[in-house]
């Protein structure tokens, strides 16, 4: 199936013929805060998706301690994809910049120990780990590679 979408003003636009390798929710304090909310990312080996228009980036340290880079639309200043550095070649992109975000549903969840307690578990997740669950992303990305 393809996944179109972009940022709120239509100037970043993205799409890519696959299924995401991973639909994720994080709940670590860096992630609530660079997205005023909670965290859902779908992640894609950067050359699976295309992404076009201007963005601005910003670099910051992440719940893992690793550096992430997330790119913001230059004019509306919503955040269309981020790199992980922890999982070099690998972008995630916000499940609500999505086009048809409904039909993506998380199947990890990280940082559990620091979710916030109005937020409910989210049905379908097969995996939960209380921190950052690096080995967890790294191995579930392999086999979704793989599965390609």
């Amino acid at each position: 199936m393809k996944h179109t979408g972009g940022c709120h003003c239509g100037q970043v636009k993205f799409e890519t013929d696959l299924e995401p390798m991973m639909v994720a929710q994080c709940n670590c304090k860096s992630c609530r805060r660079i997205t005023g909310s909670l965290a859902l990312g779908g992640m894609y080996a950067e050359d699976e998706i295309t992404i076009t228009g201007n963005t601005d980036t910003y670099s910051y340290q992440g719940g893992s301690g690793h550096e992430n880079v997330a790119h913001f639309c230059t004019n509306c200043h919503v955040r269309v994809a981020m790199y992980p550095e922890v999982m070099e070649g690998v972008v995630g992109i916000p499940v609500g910049t999505f086009d048809n975000a409904n039909l993506l549903r998380p199947k990890l969840e990280i940082w559990r120990a620091e979710k916030l307690d109005i937020i409910k578990d989210i049905d379908g997740i097969v995996e939960r780990c209380e921190d950052s669950g690096i080995a967890e992303r790294l191995g579930a990305l392999l086999e979704a590679l793989e599965n390609r």
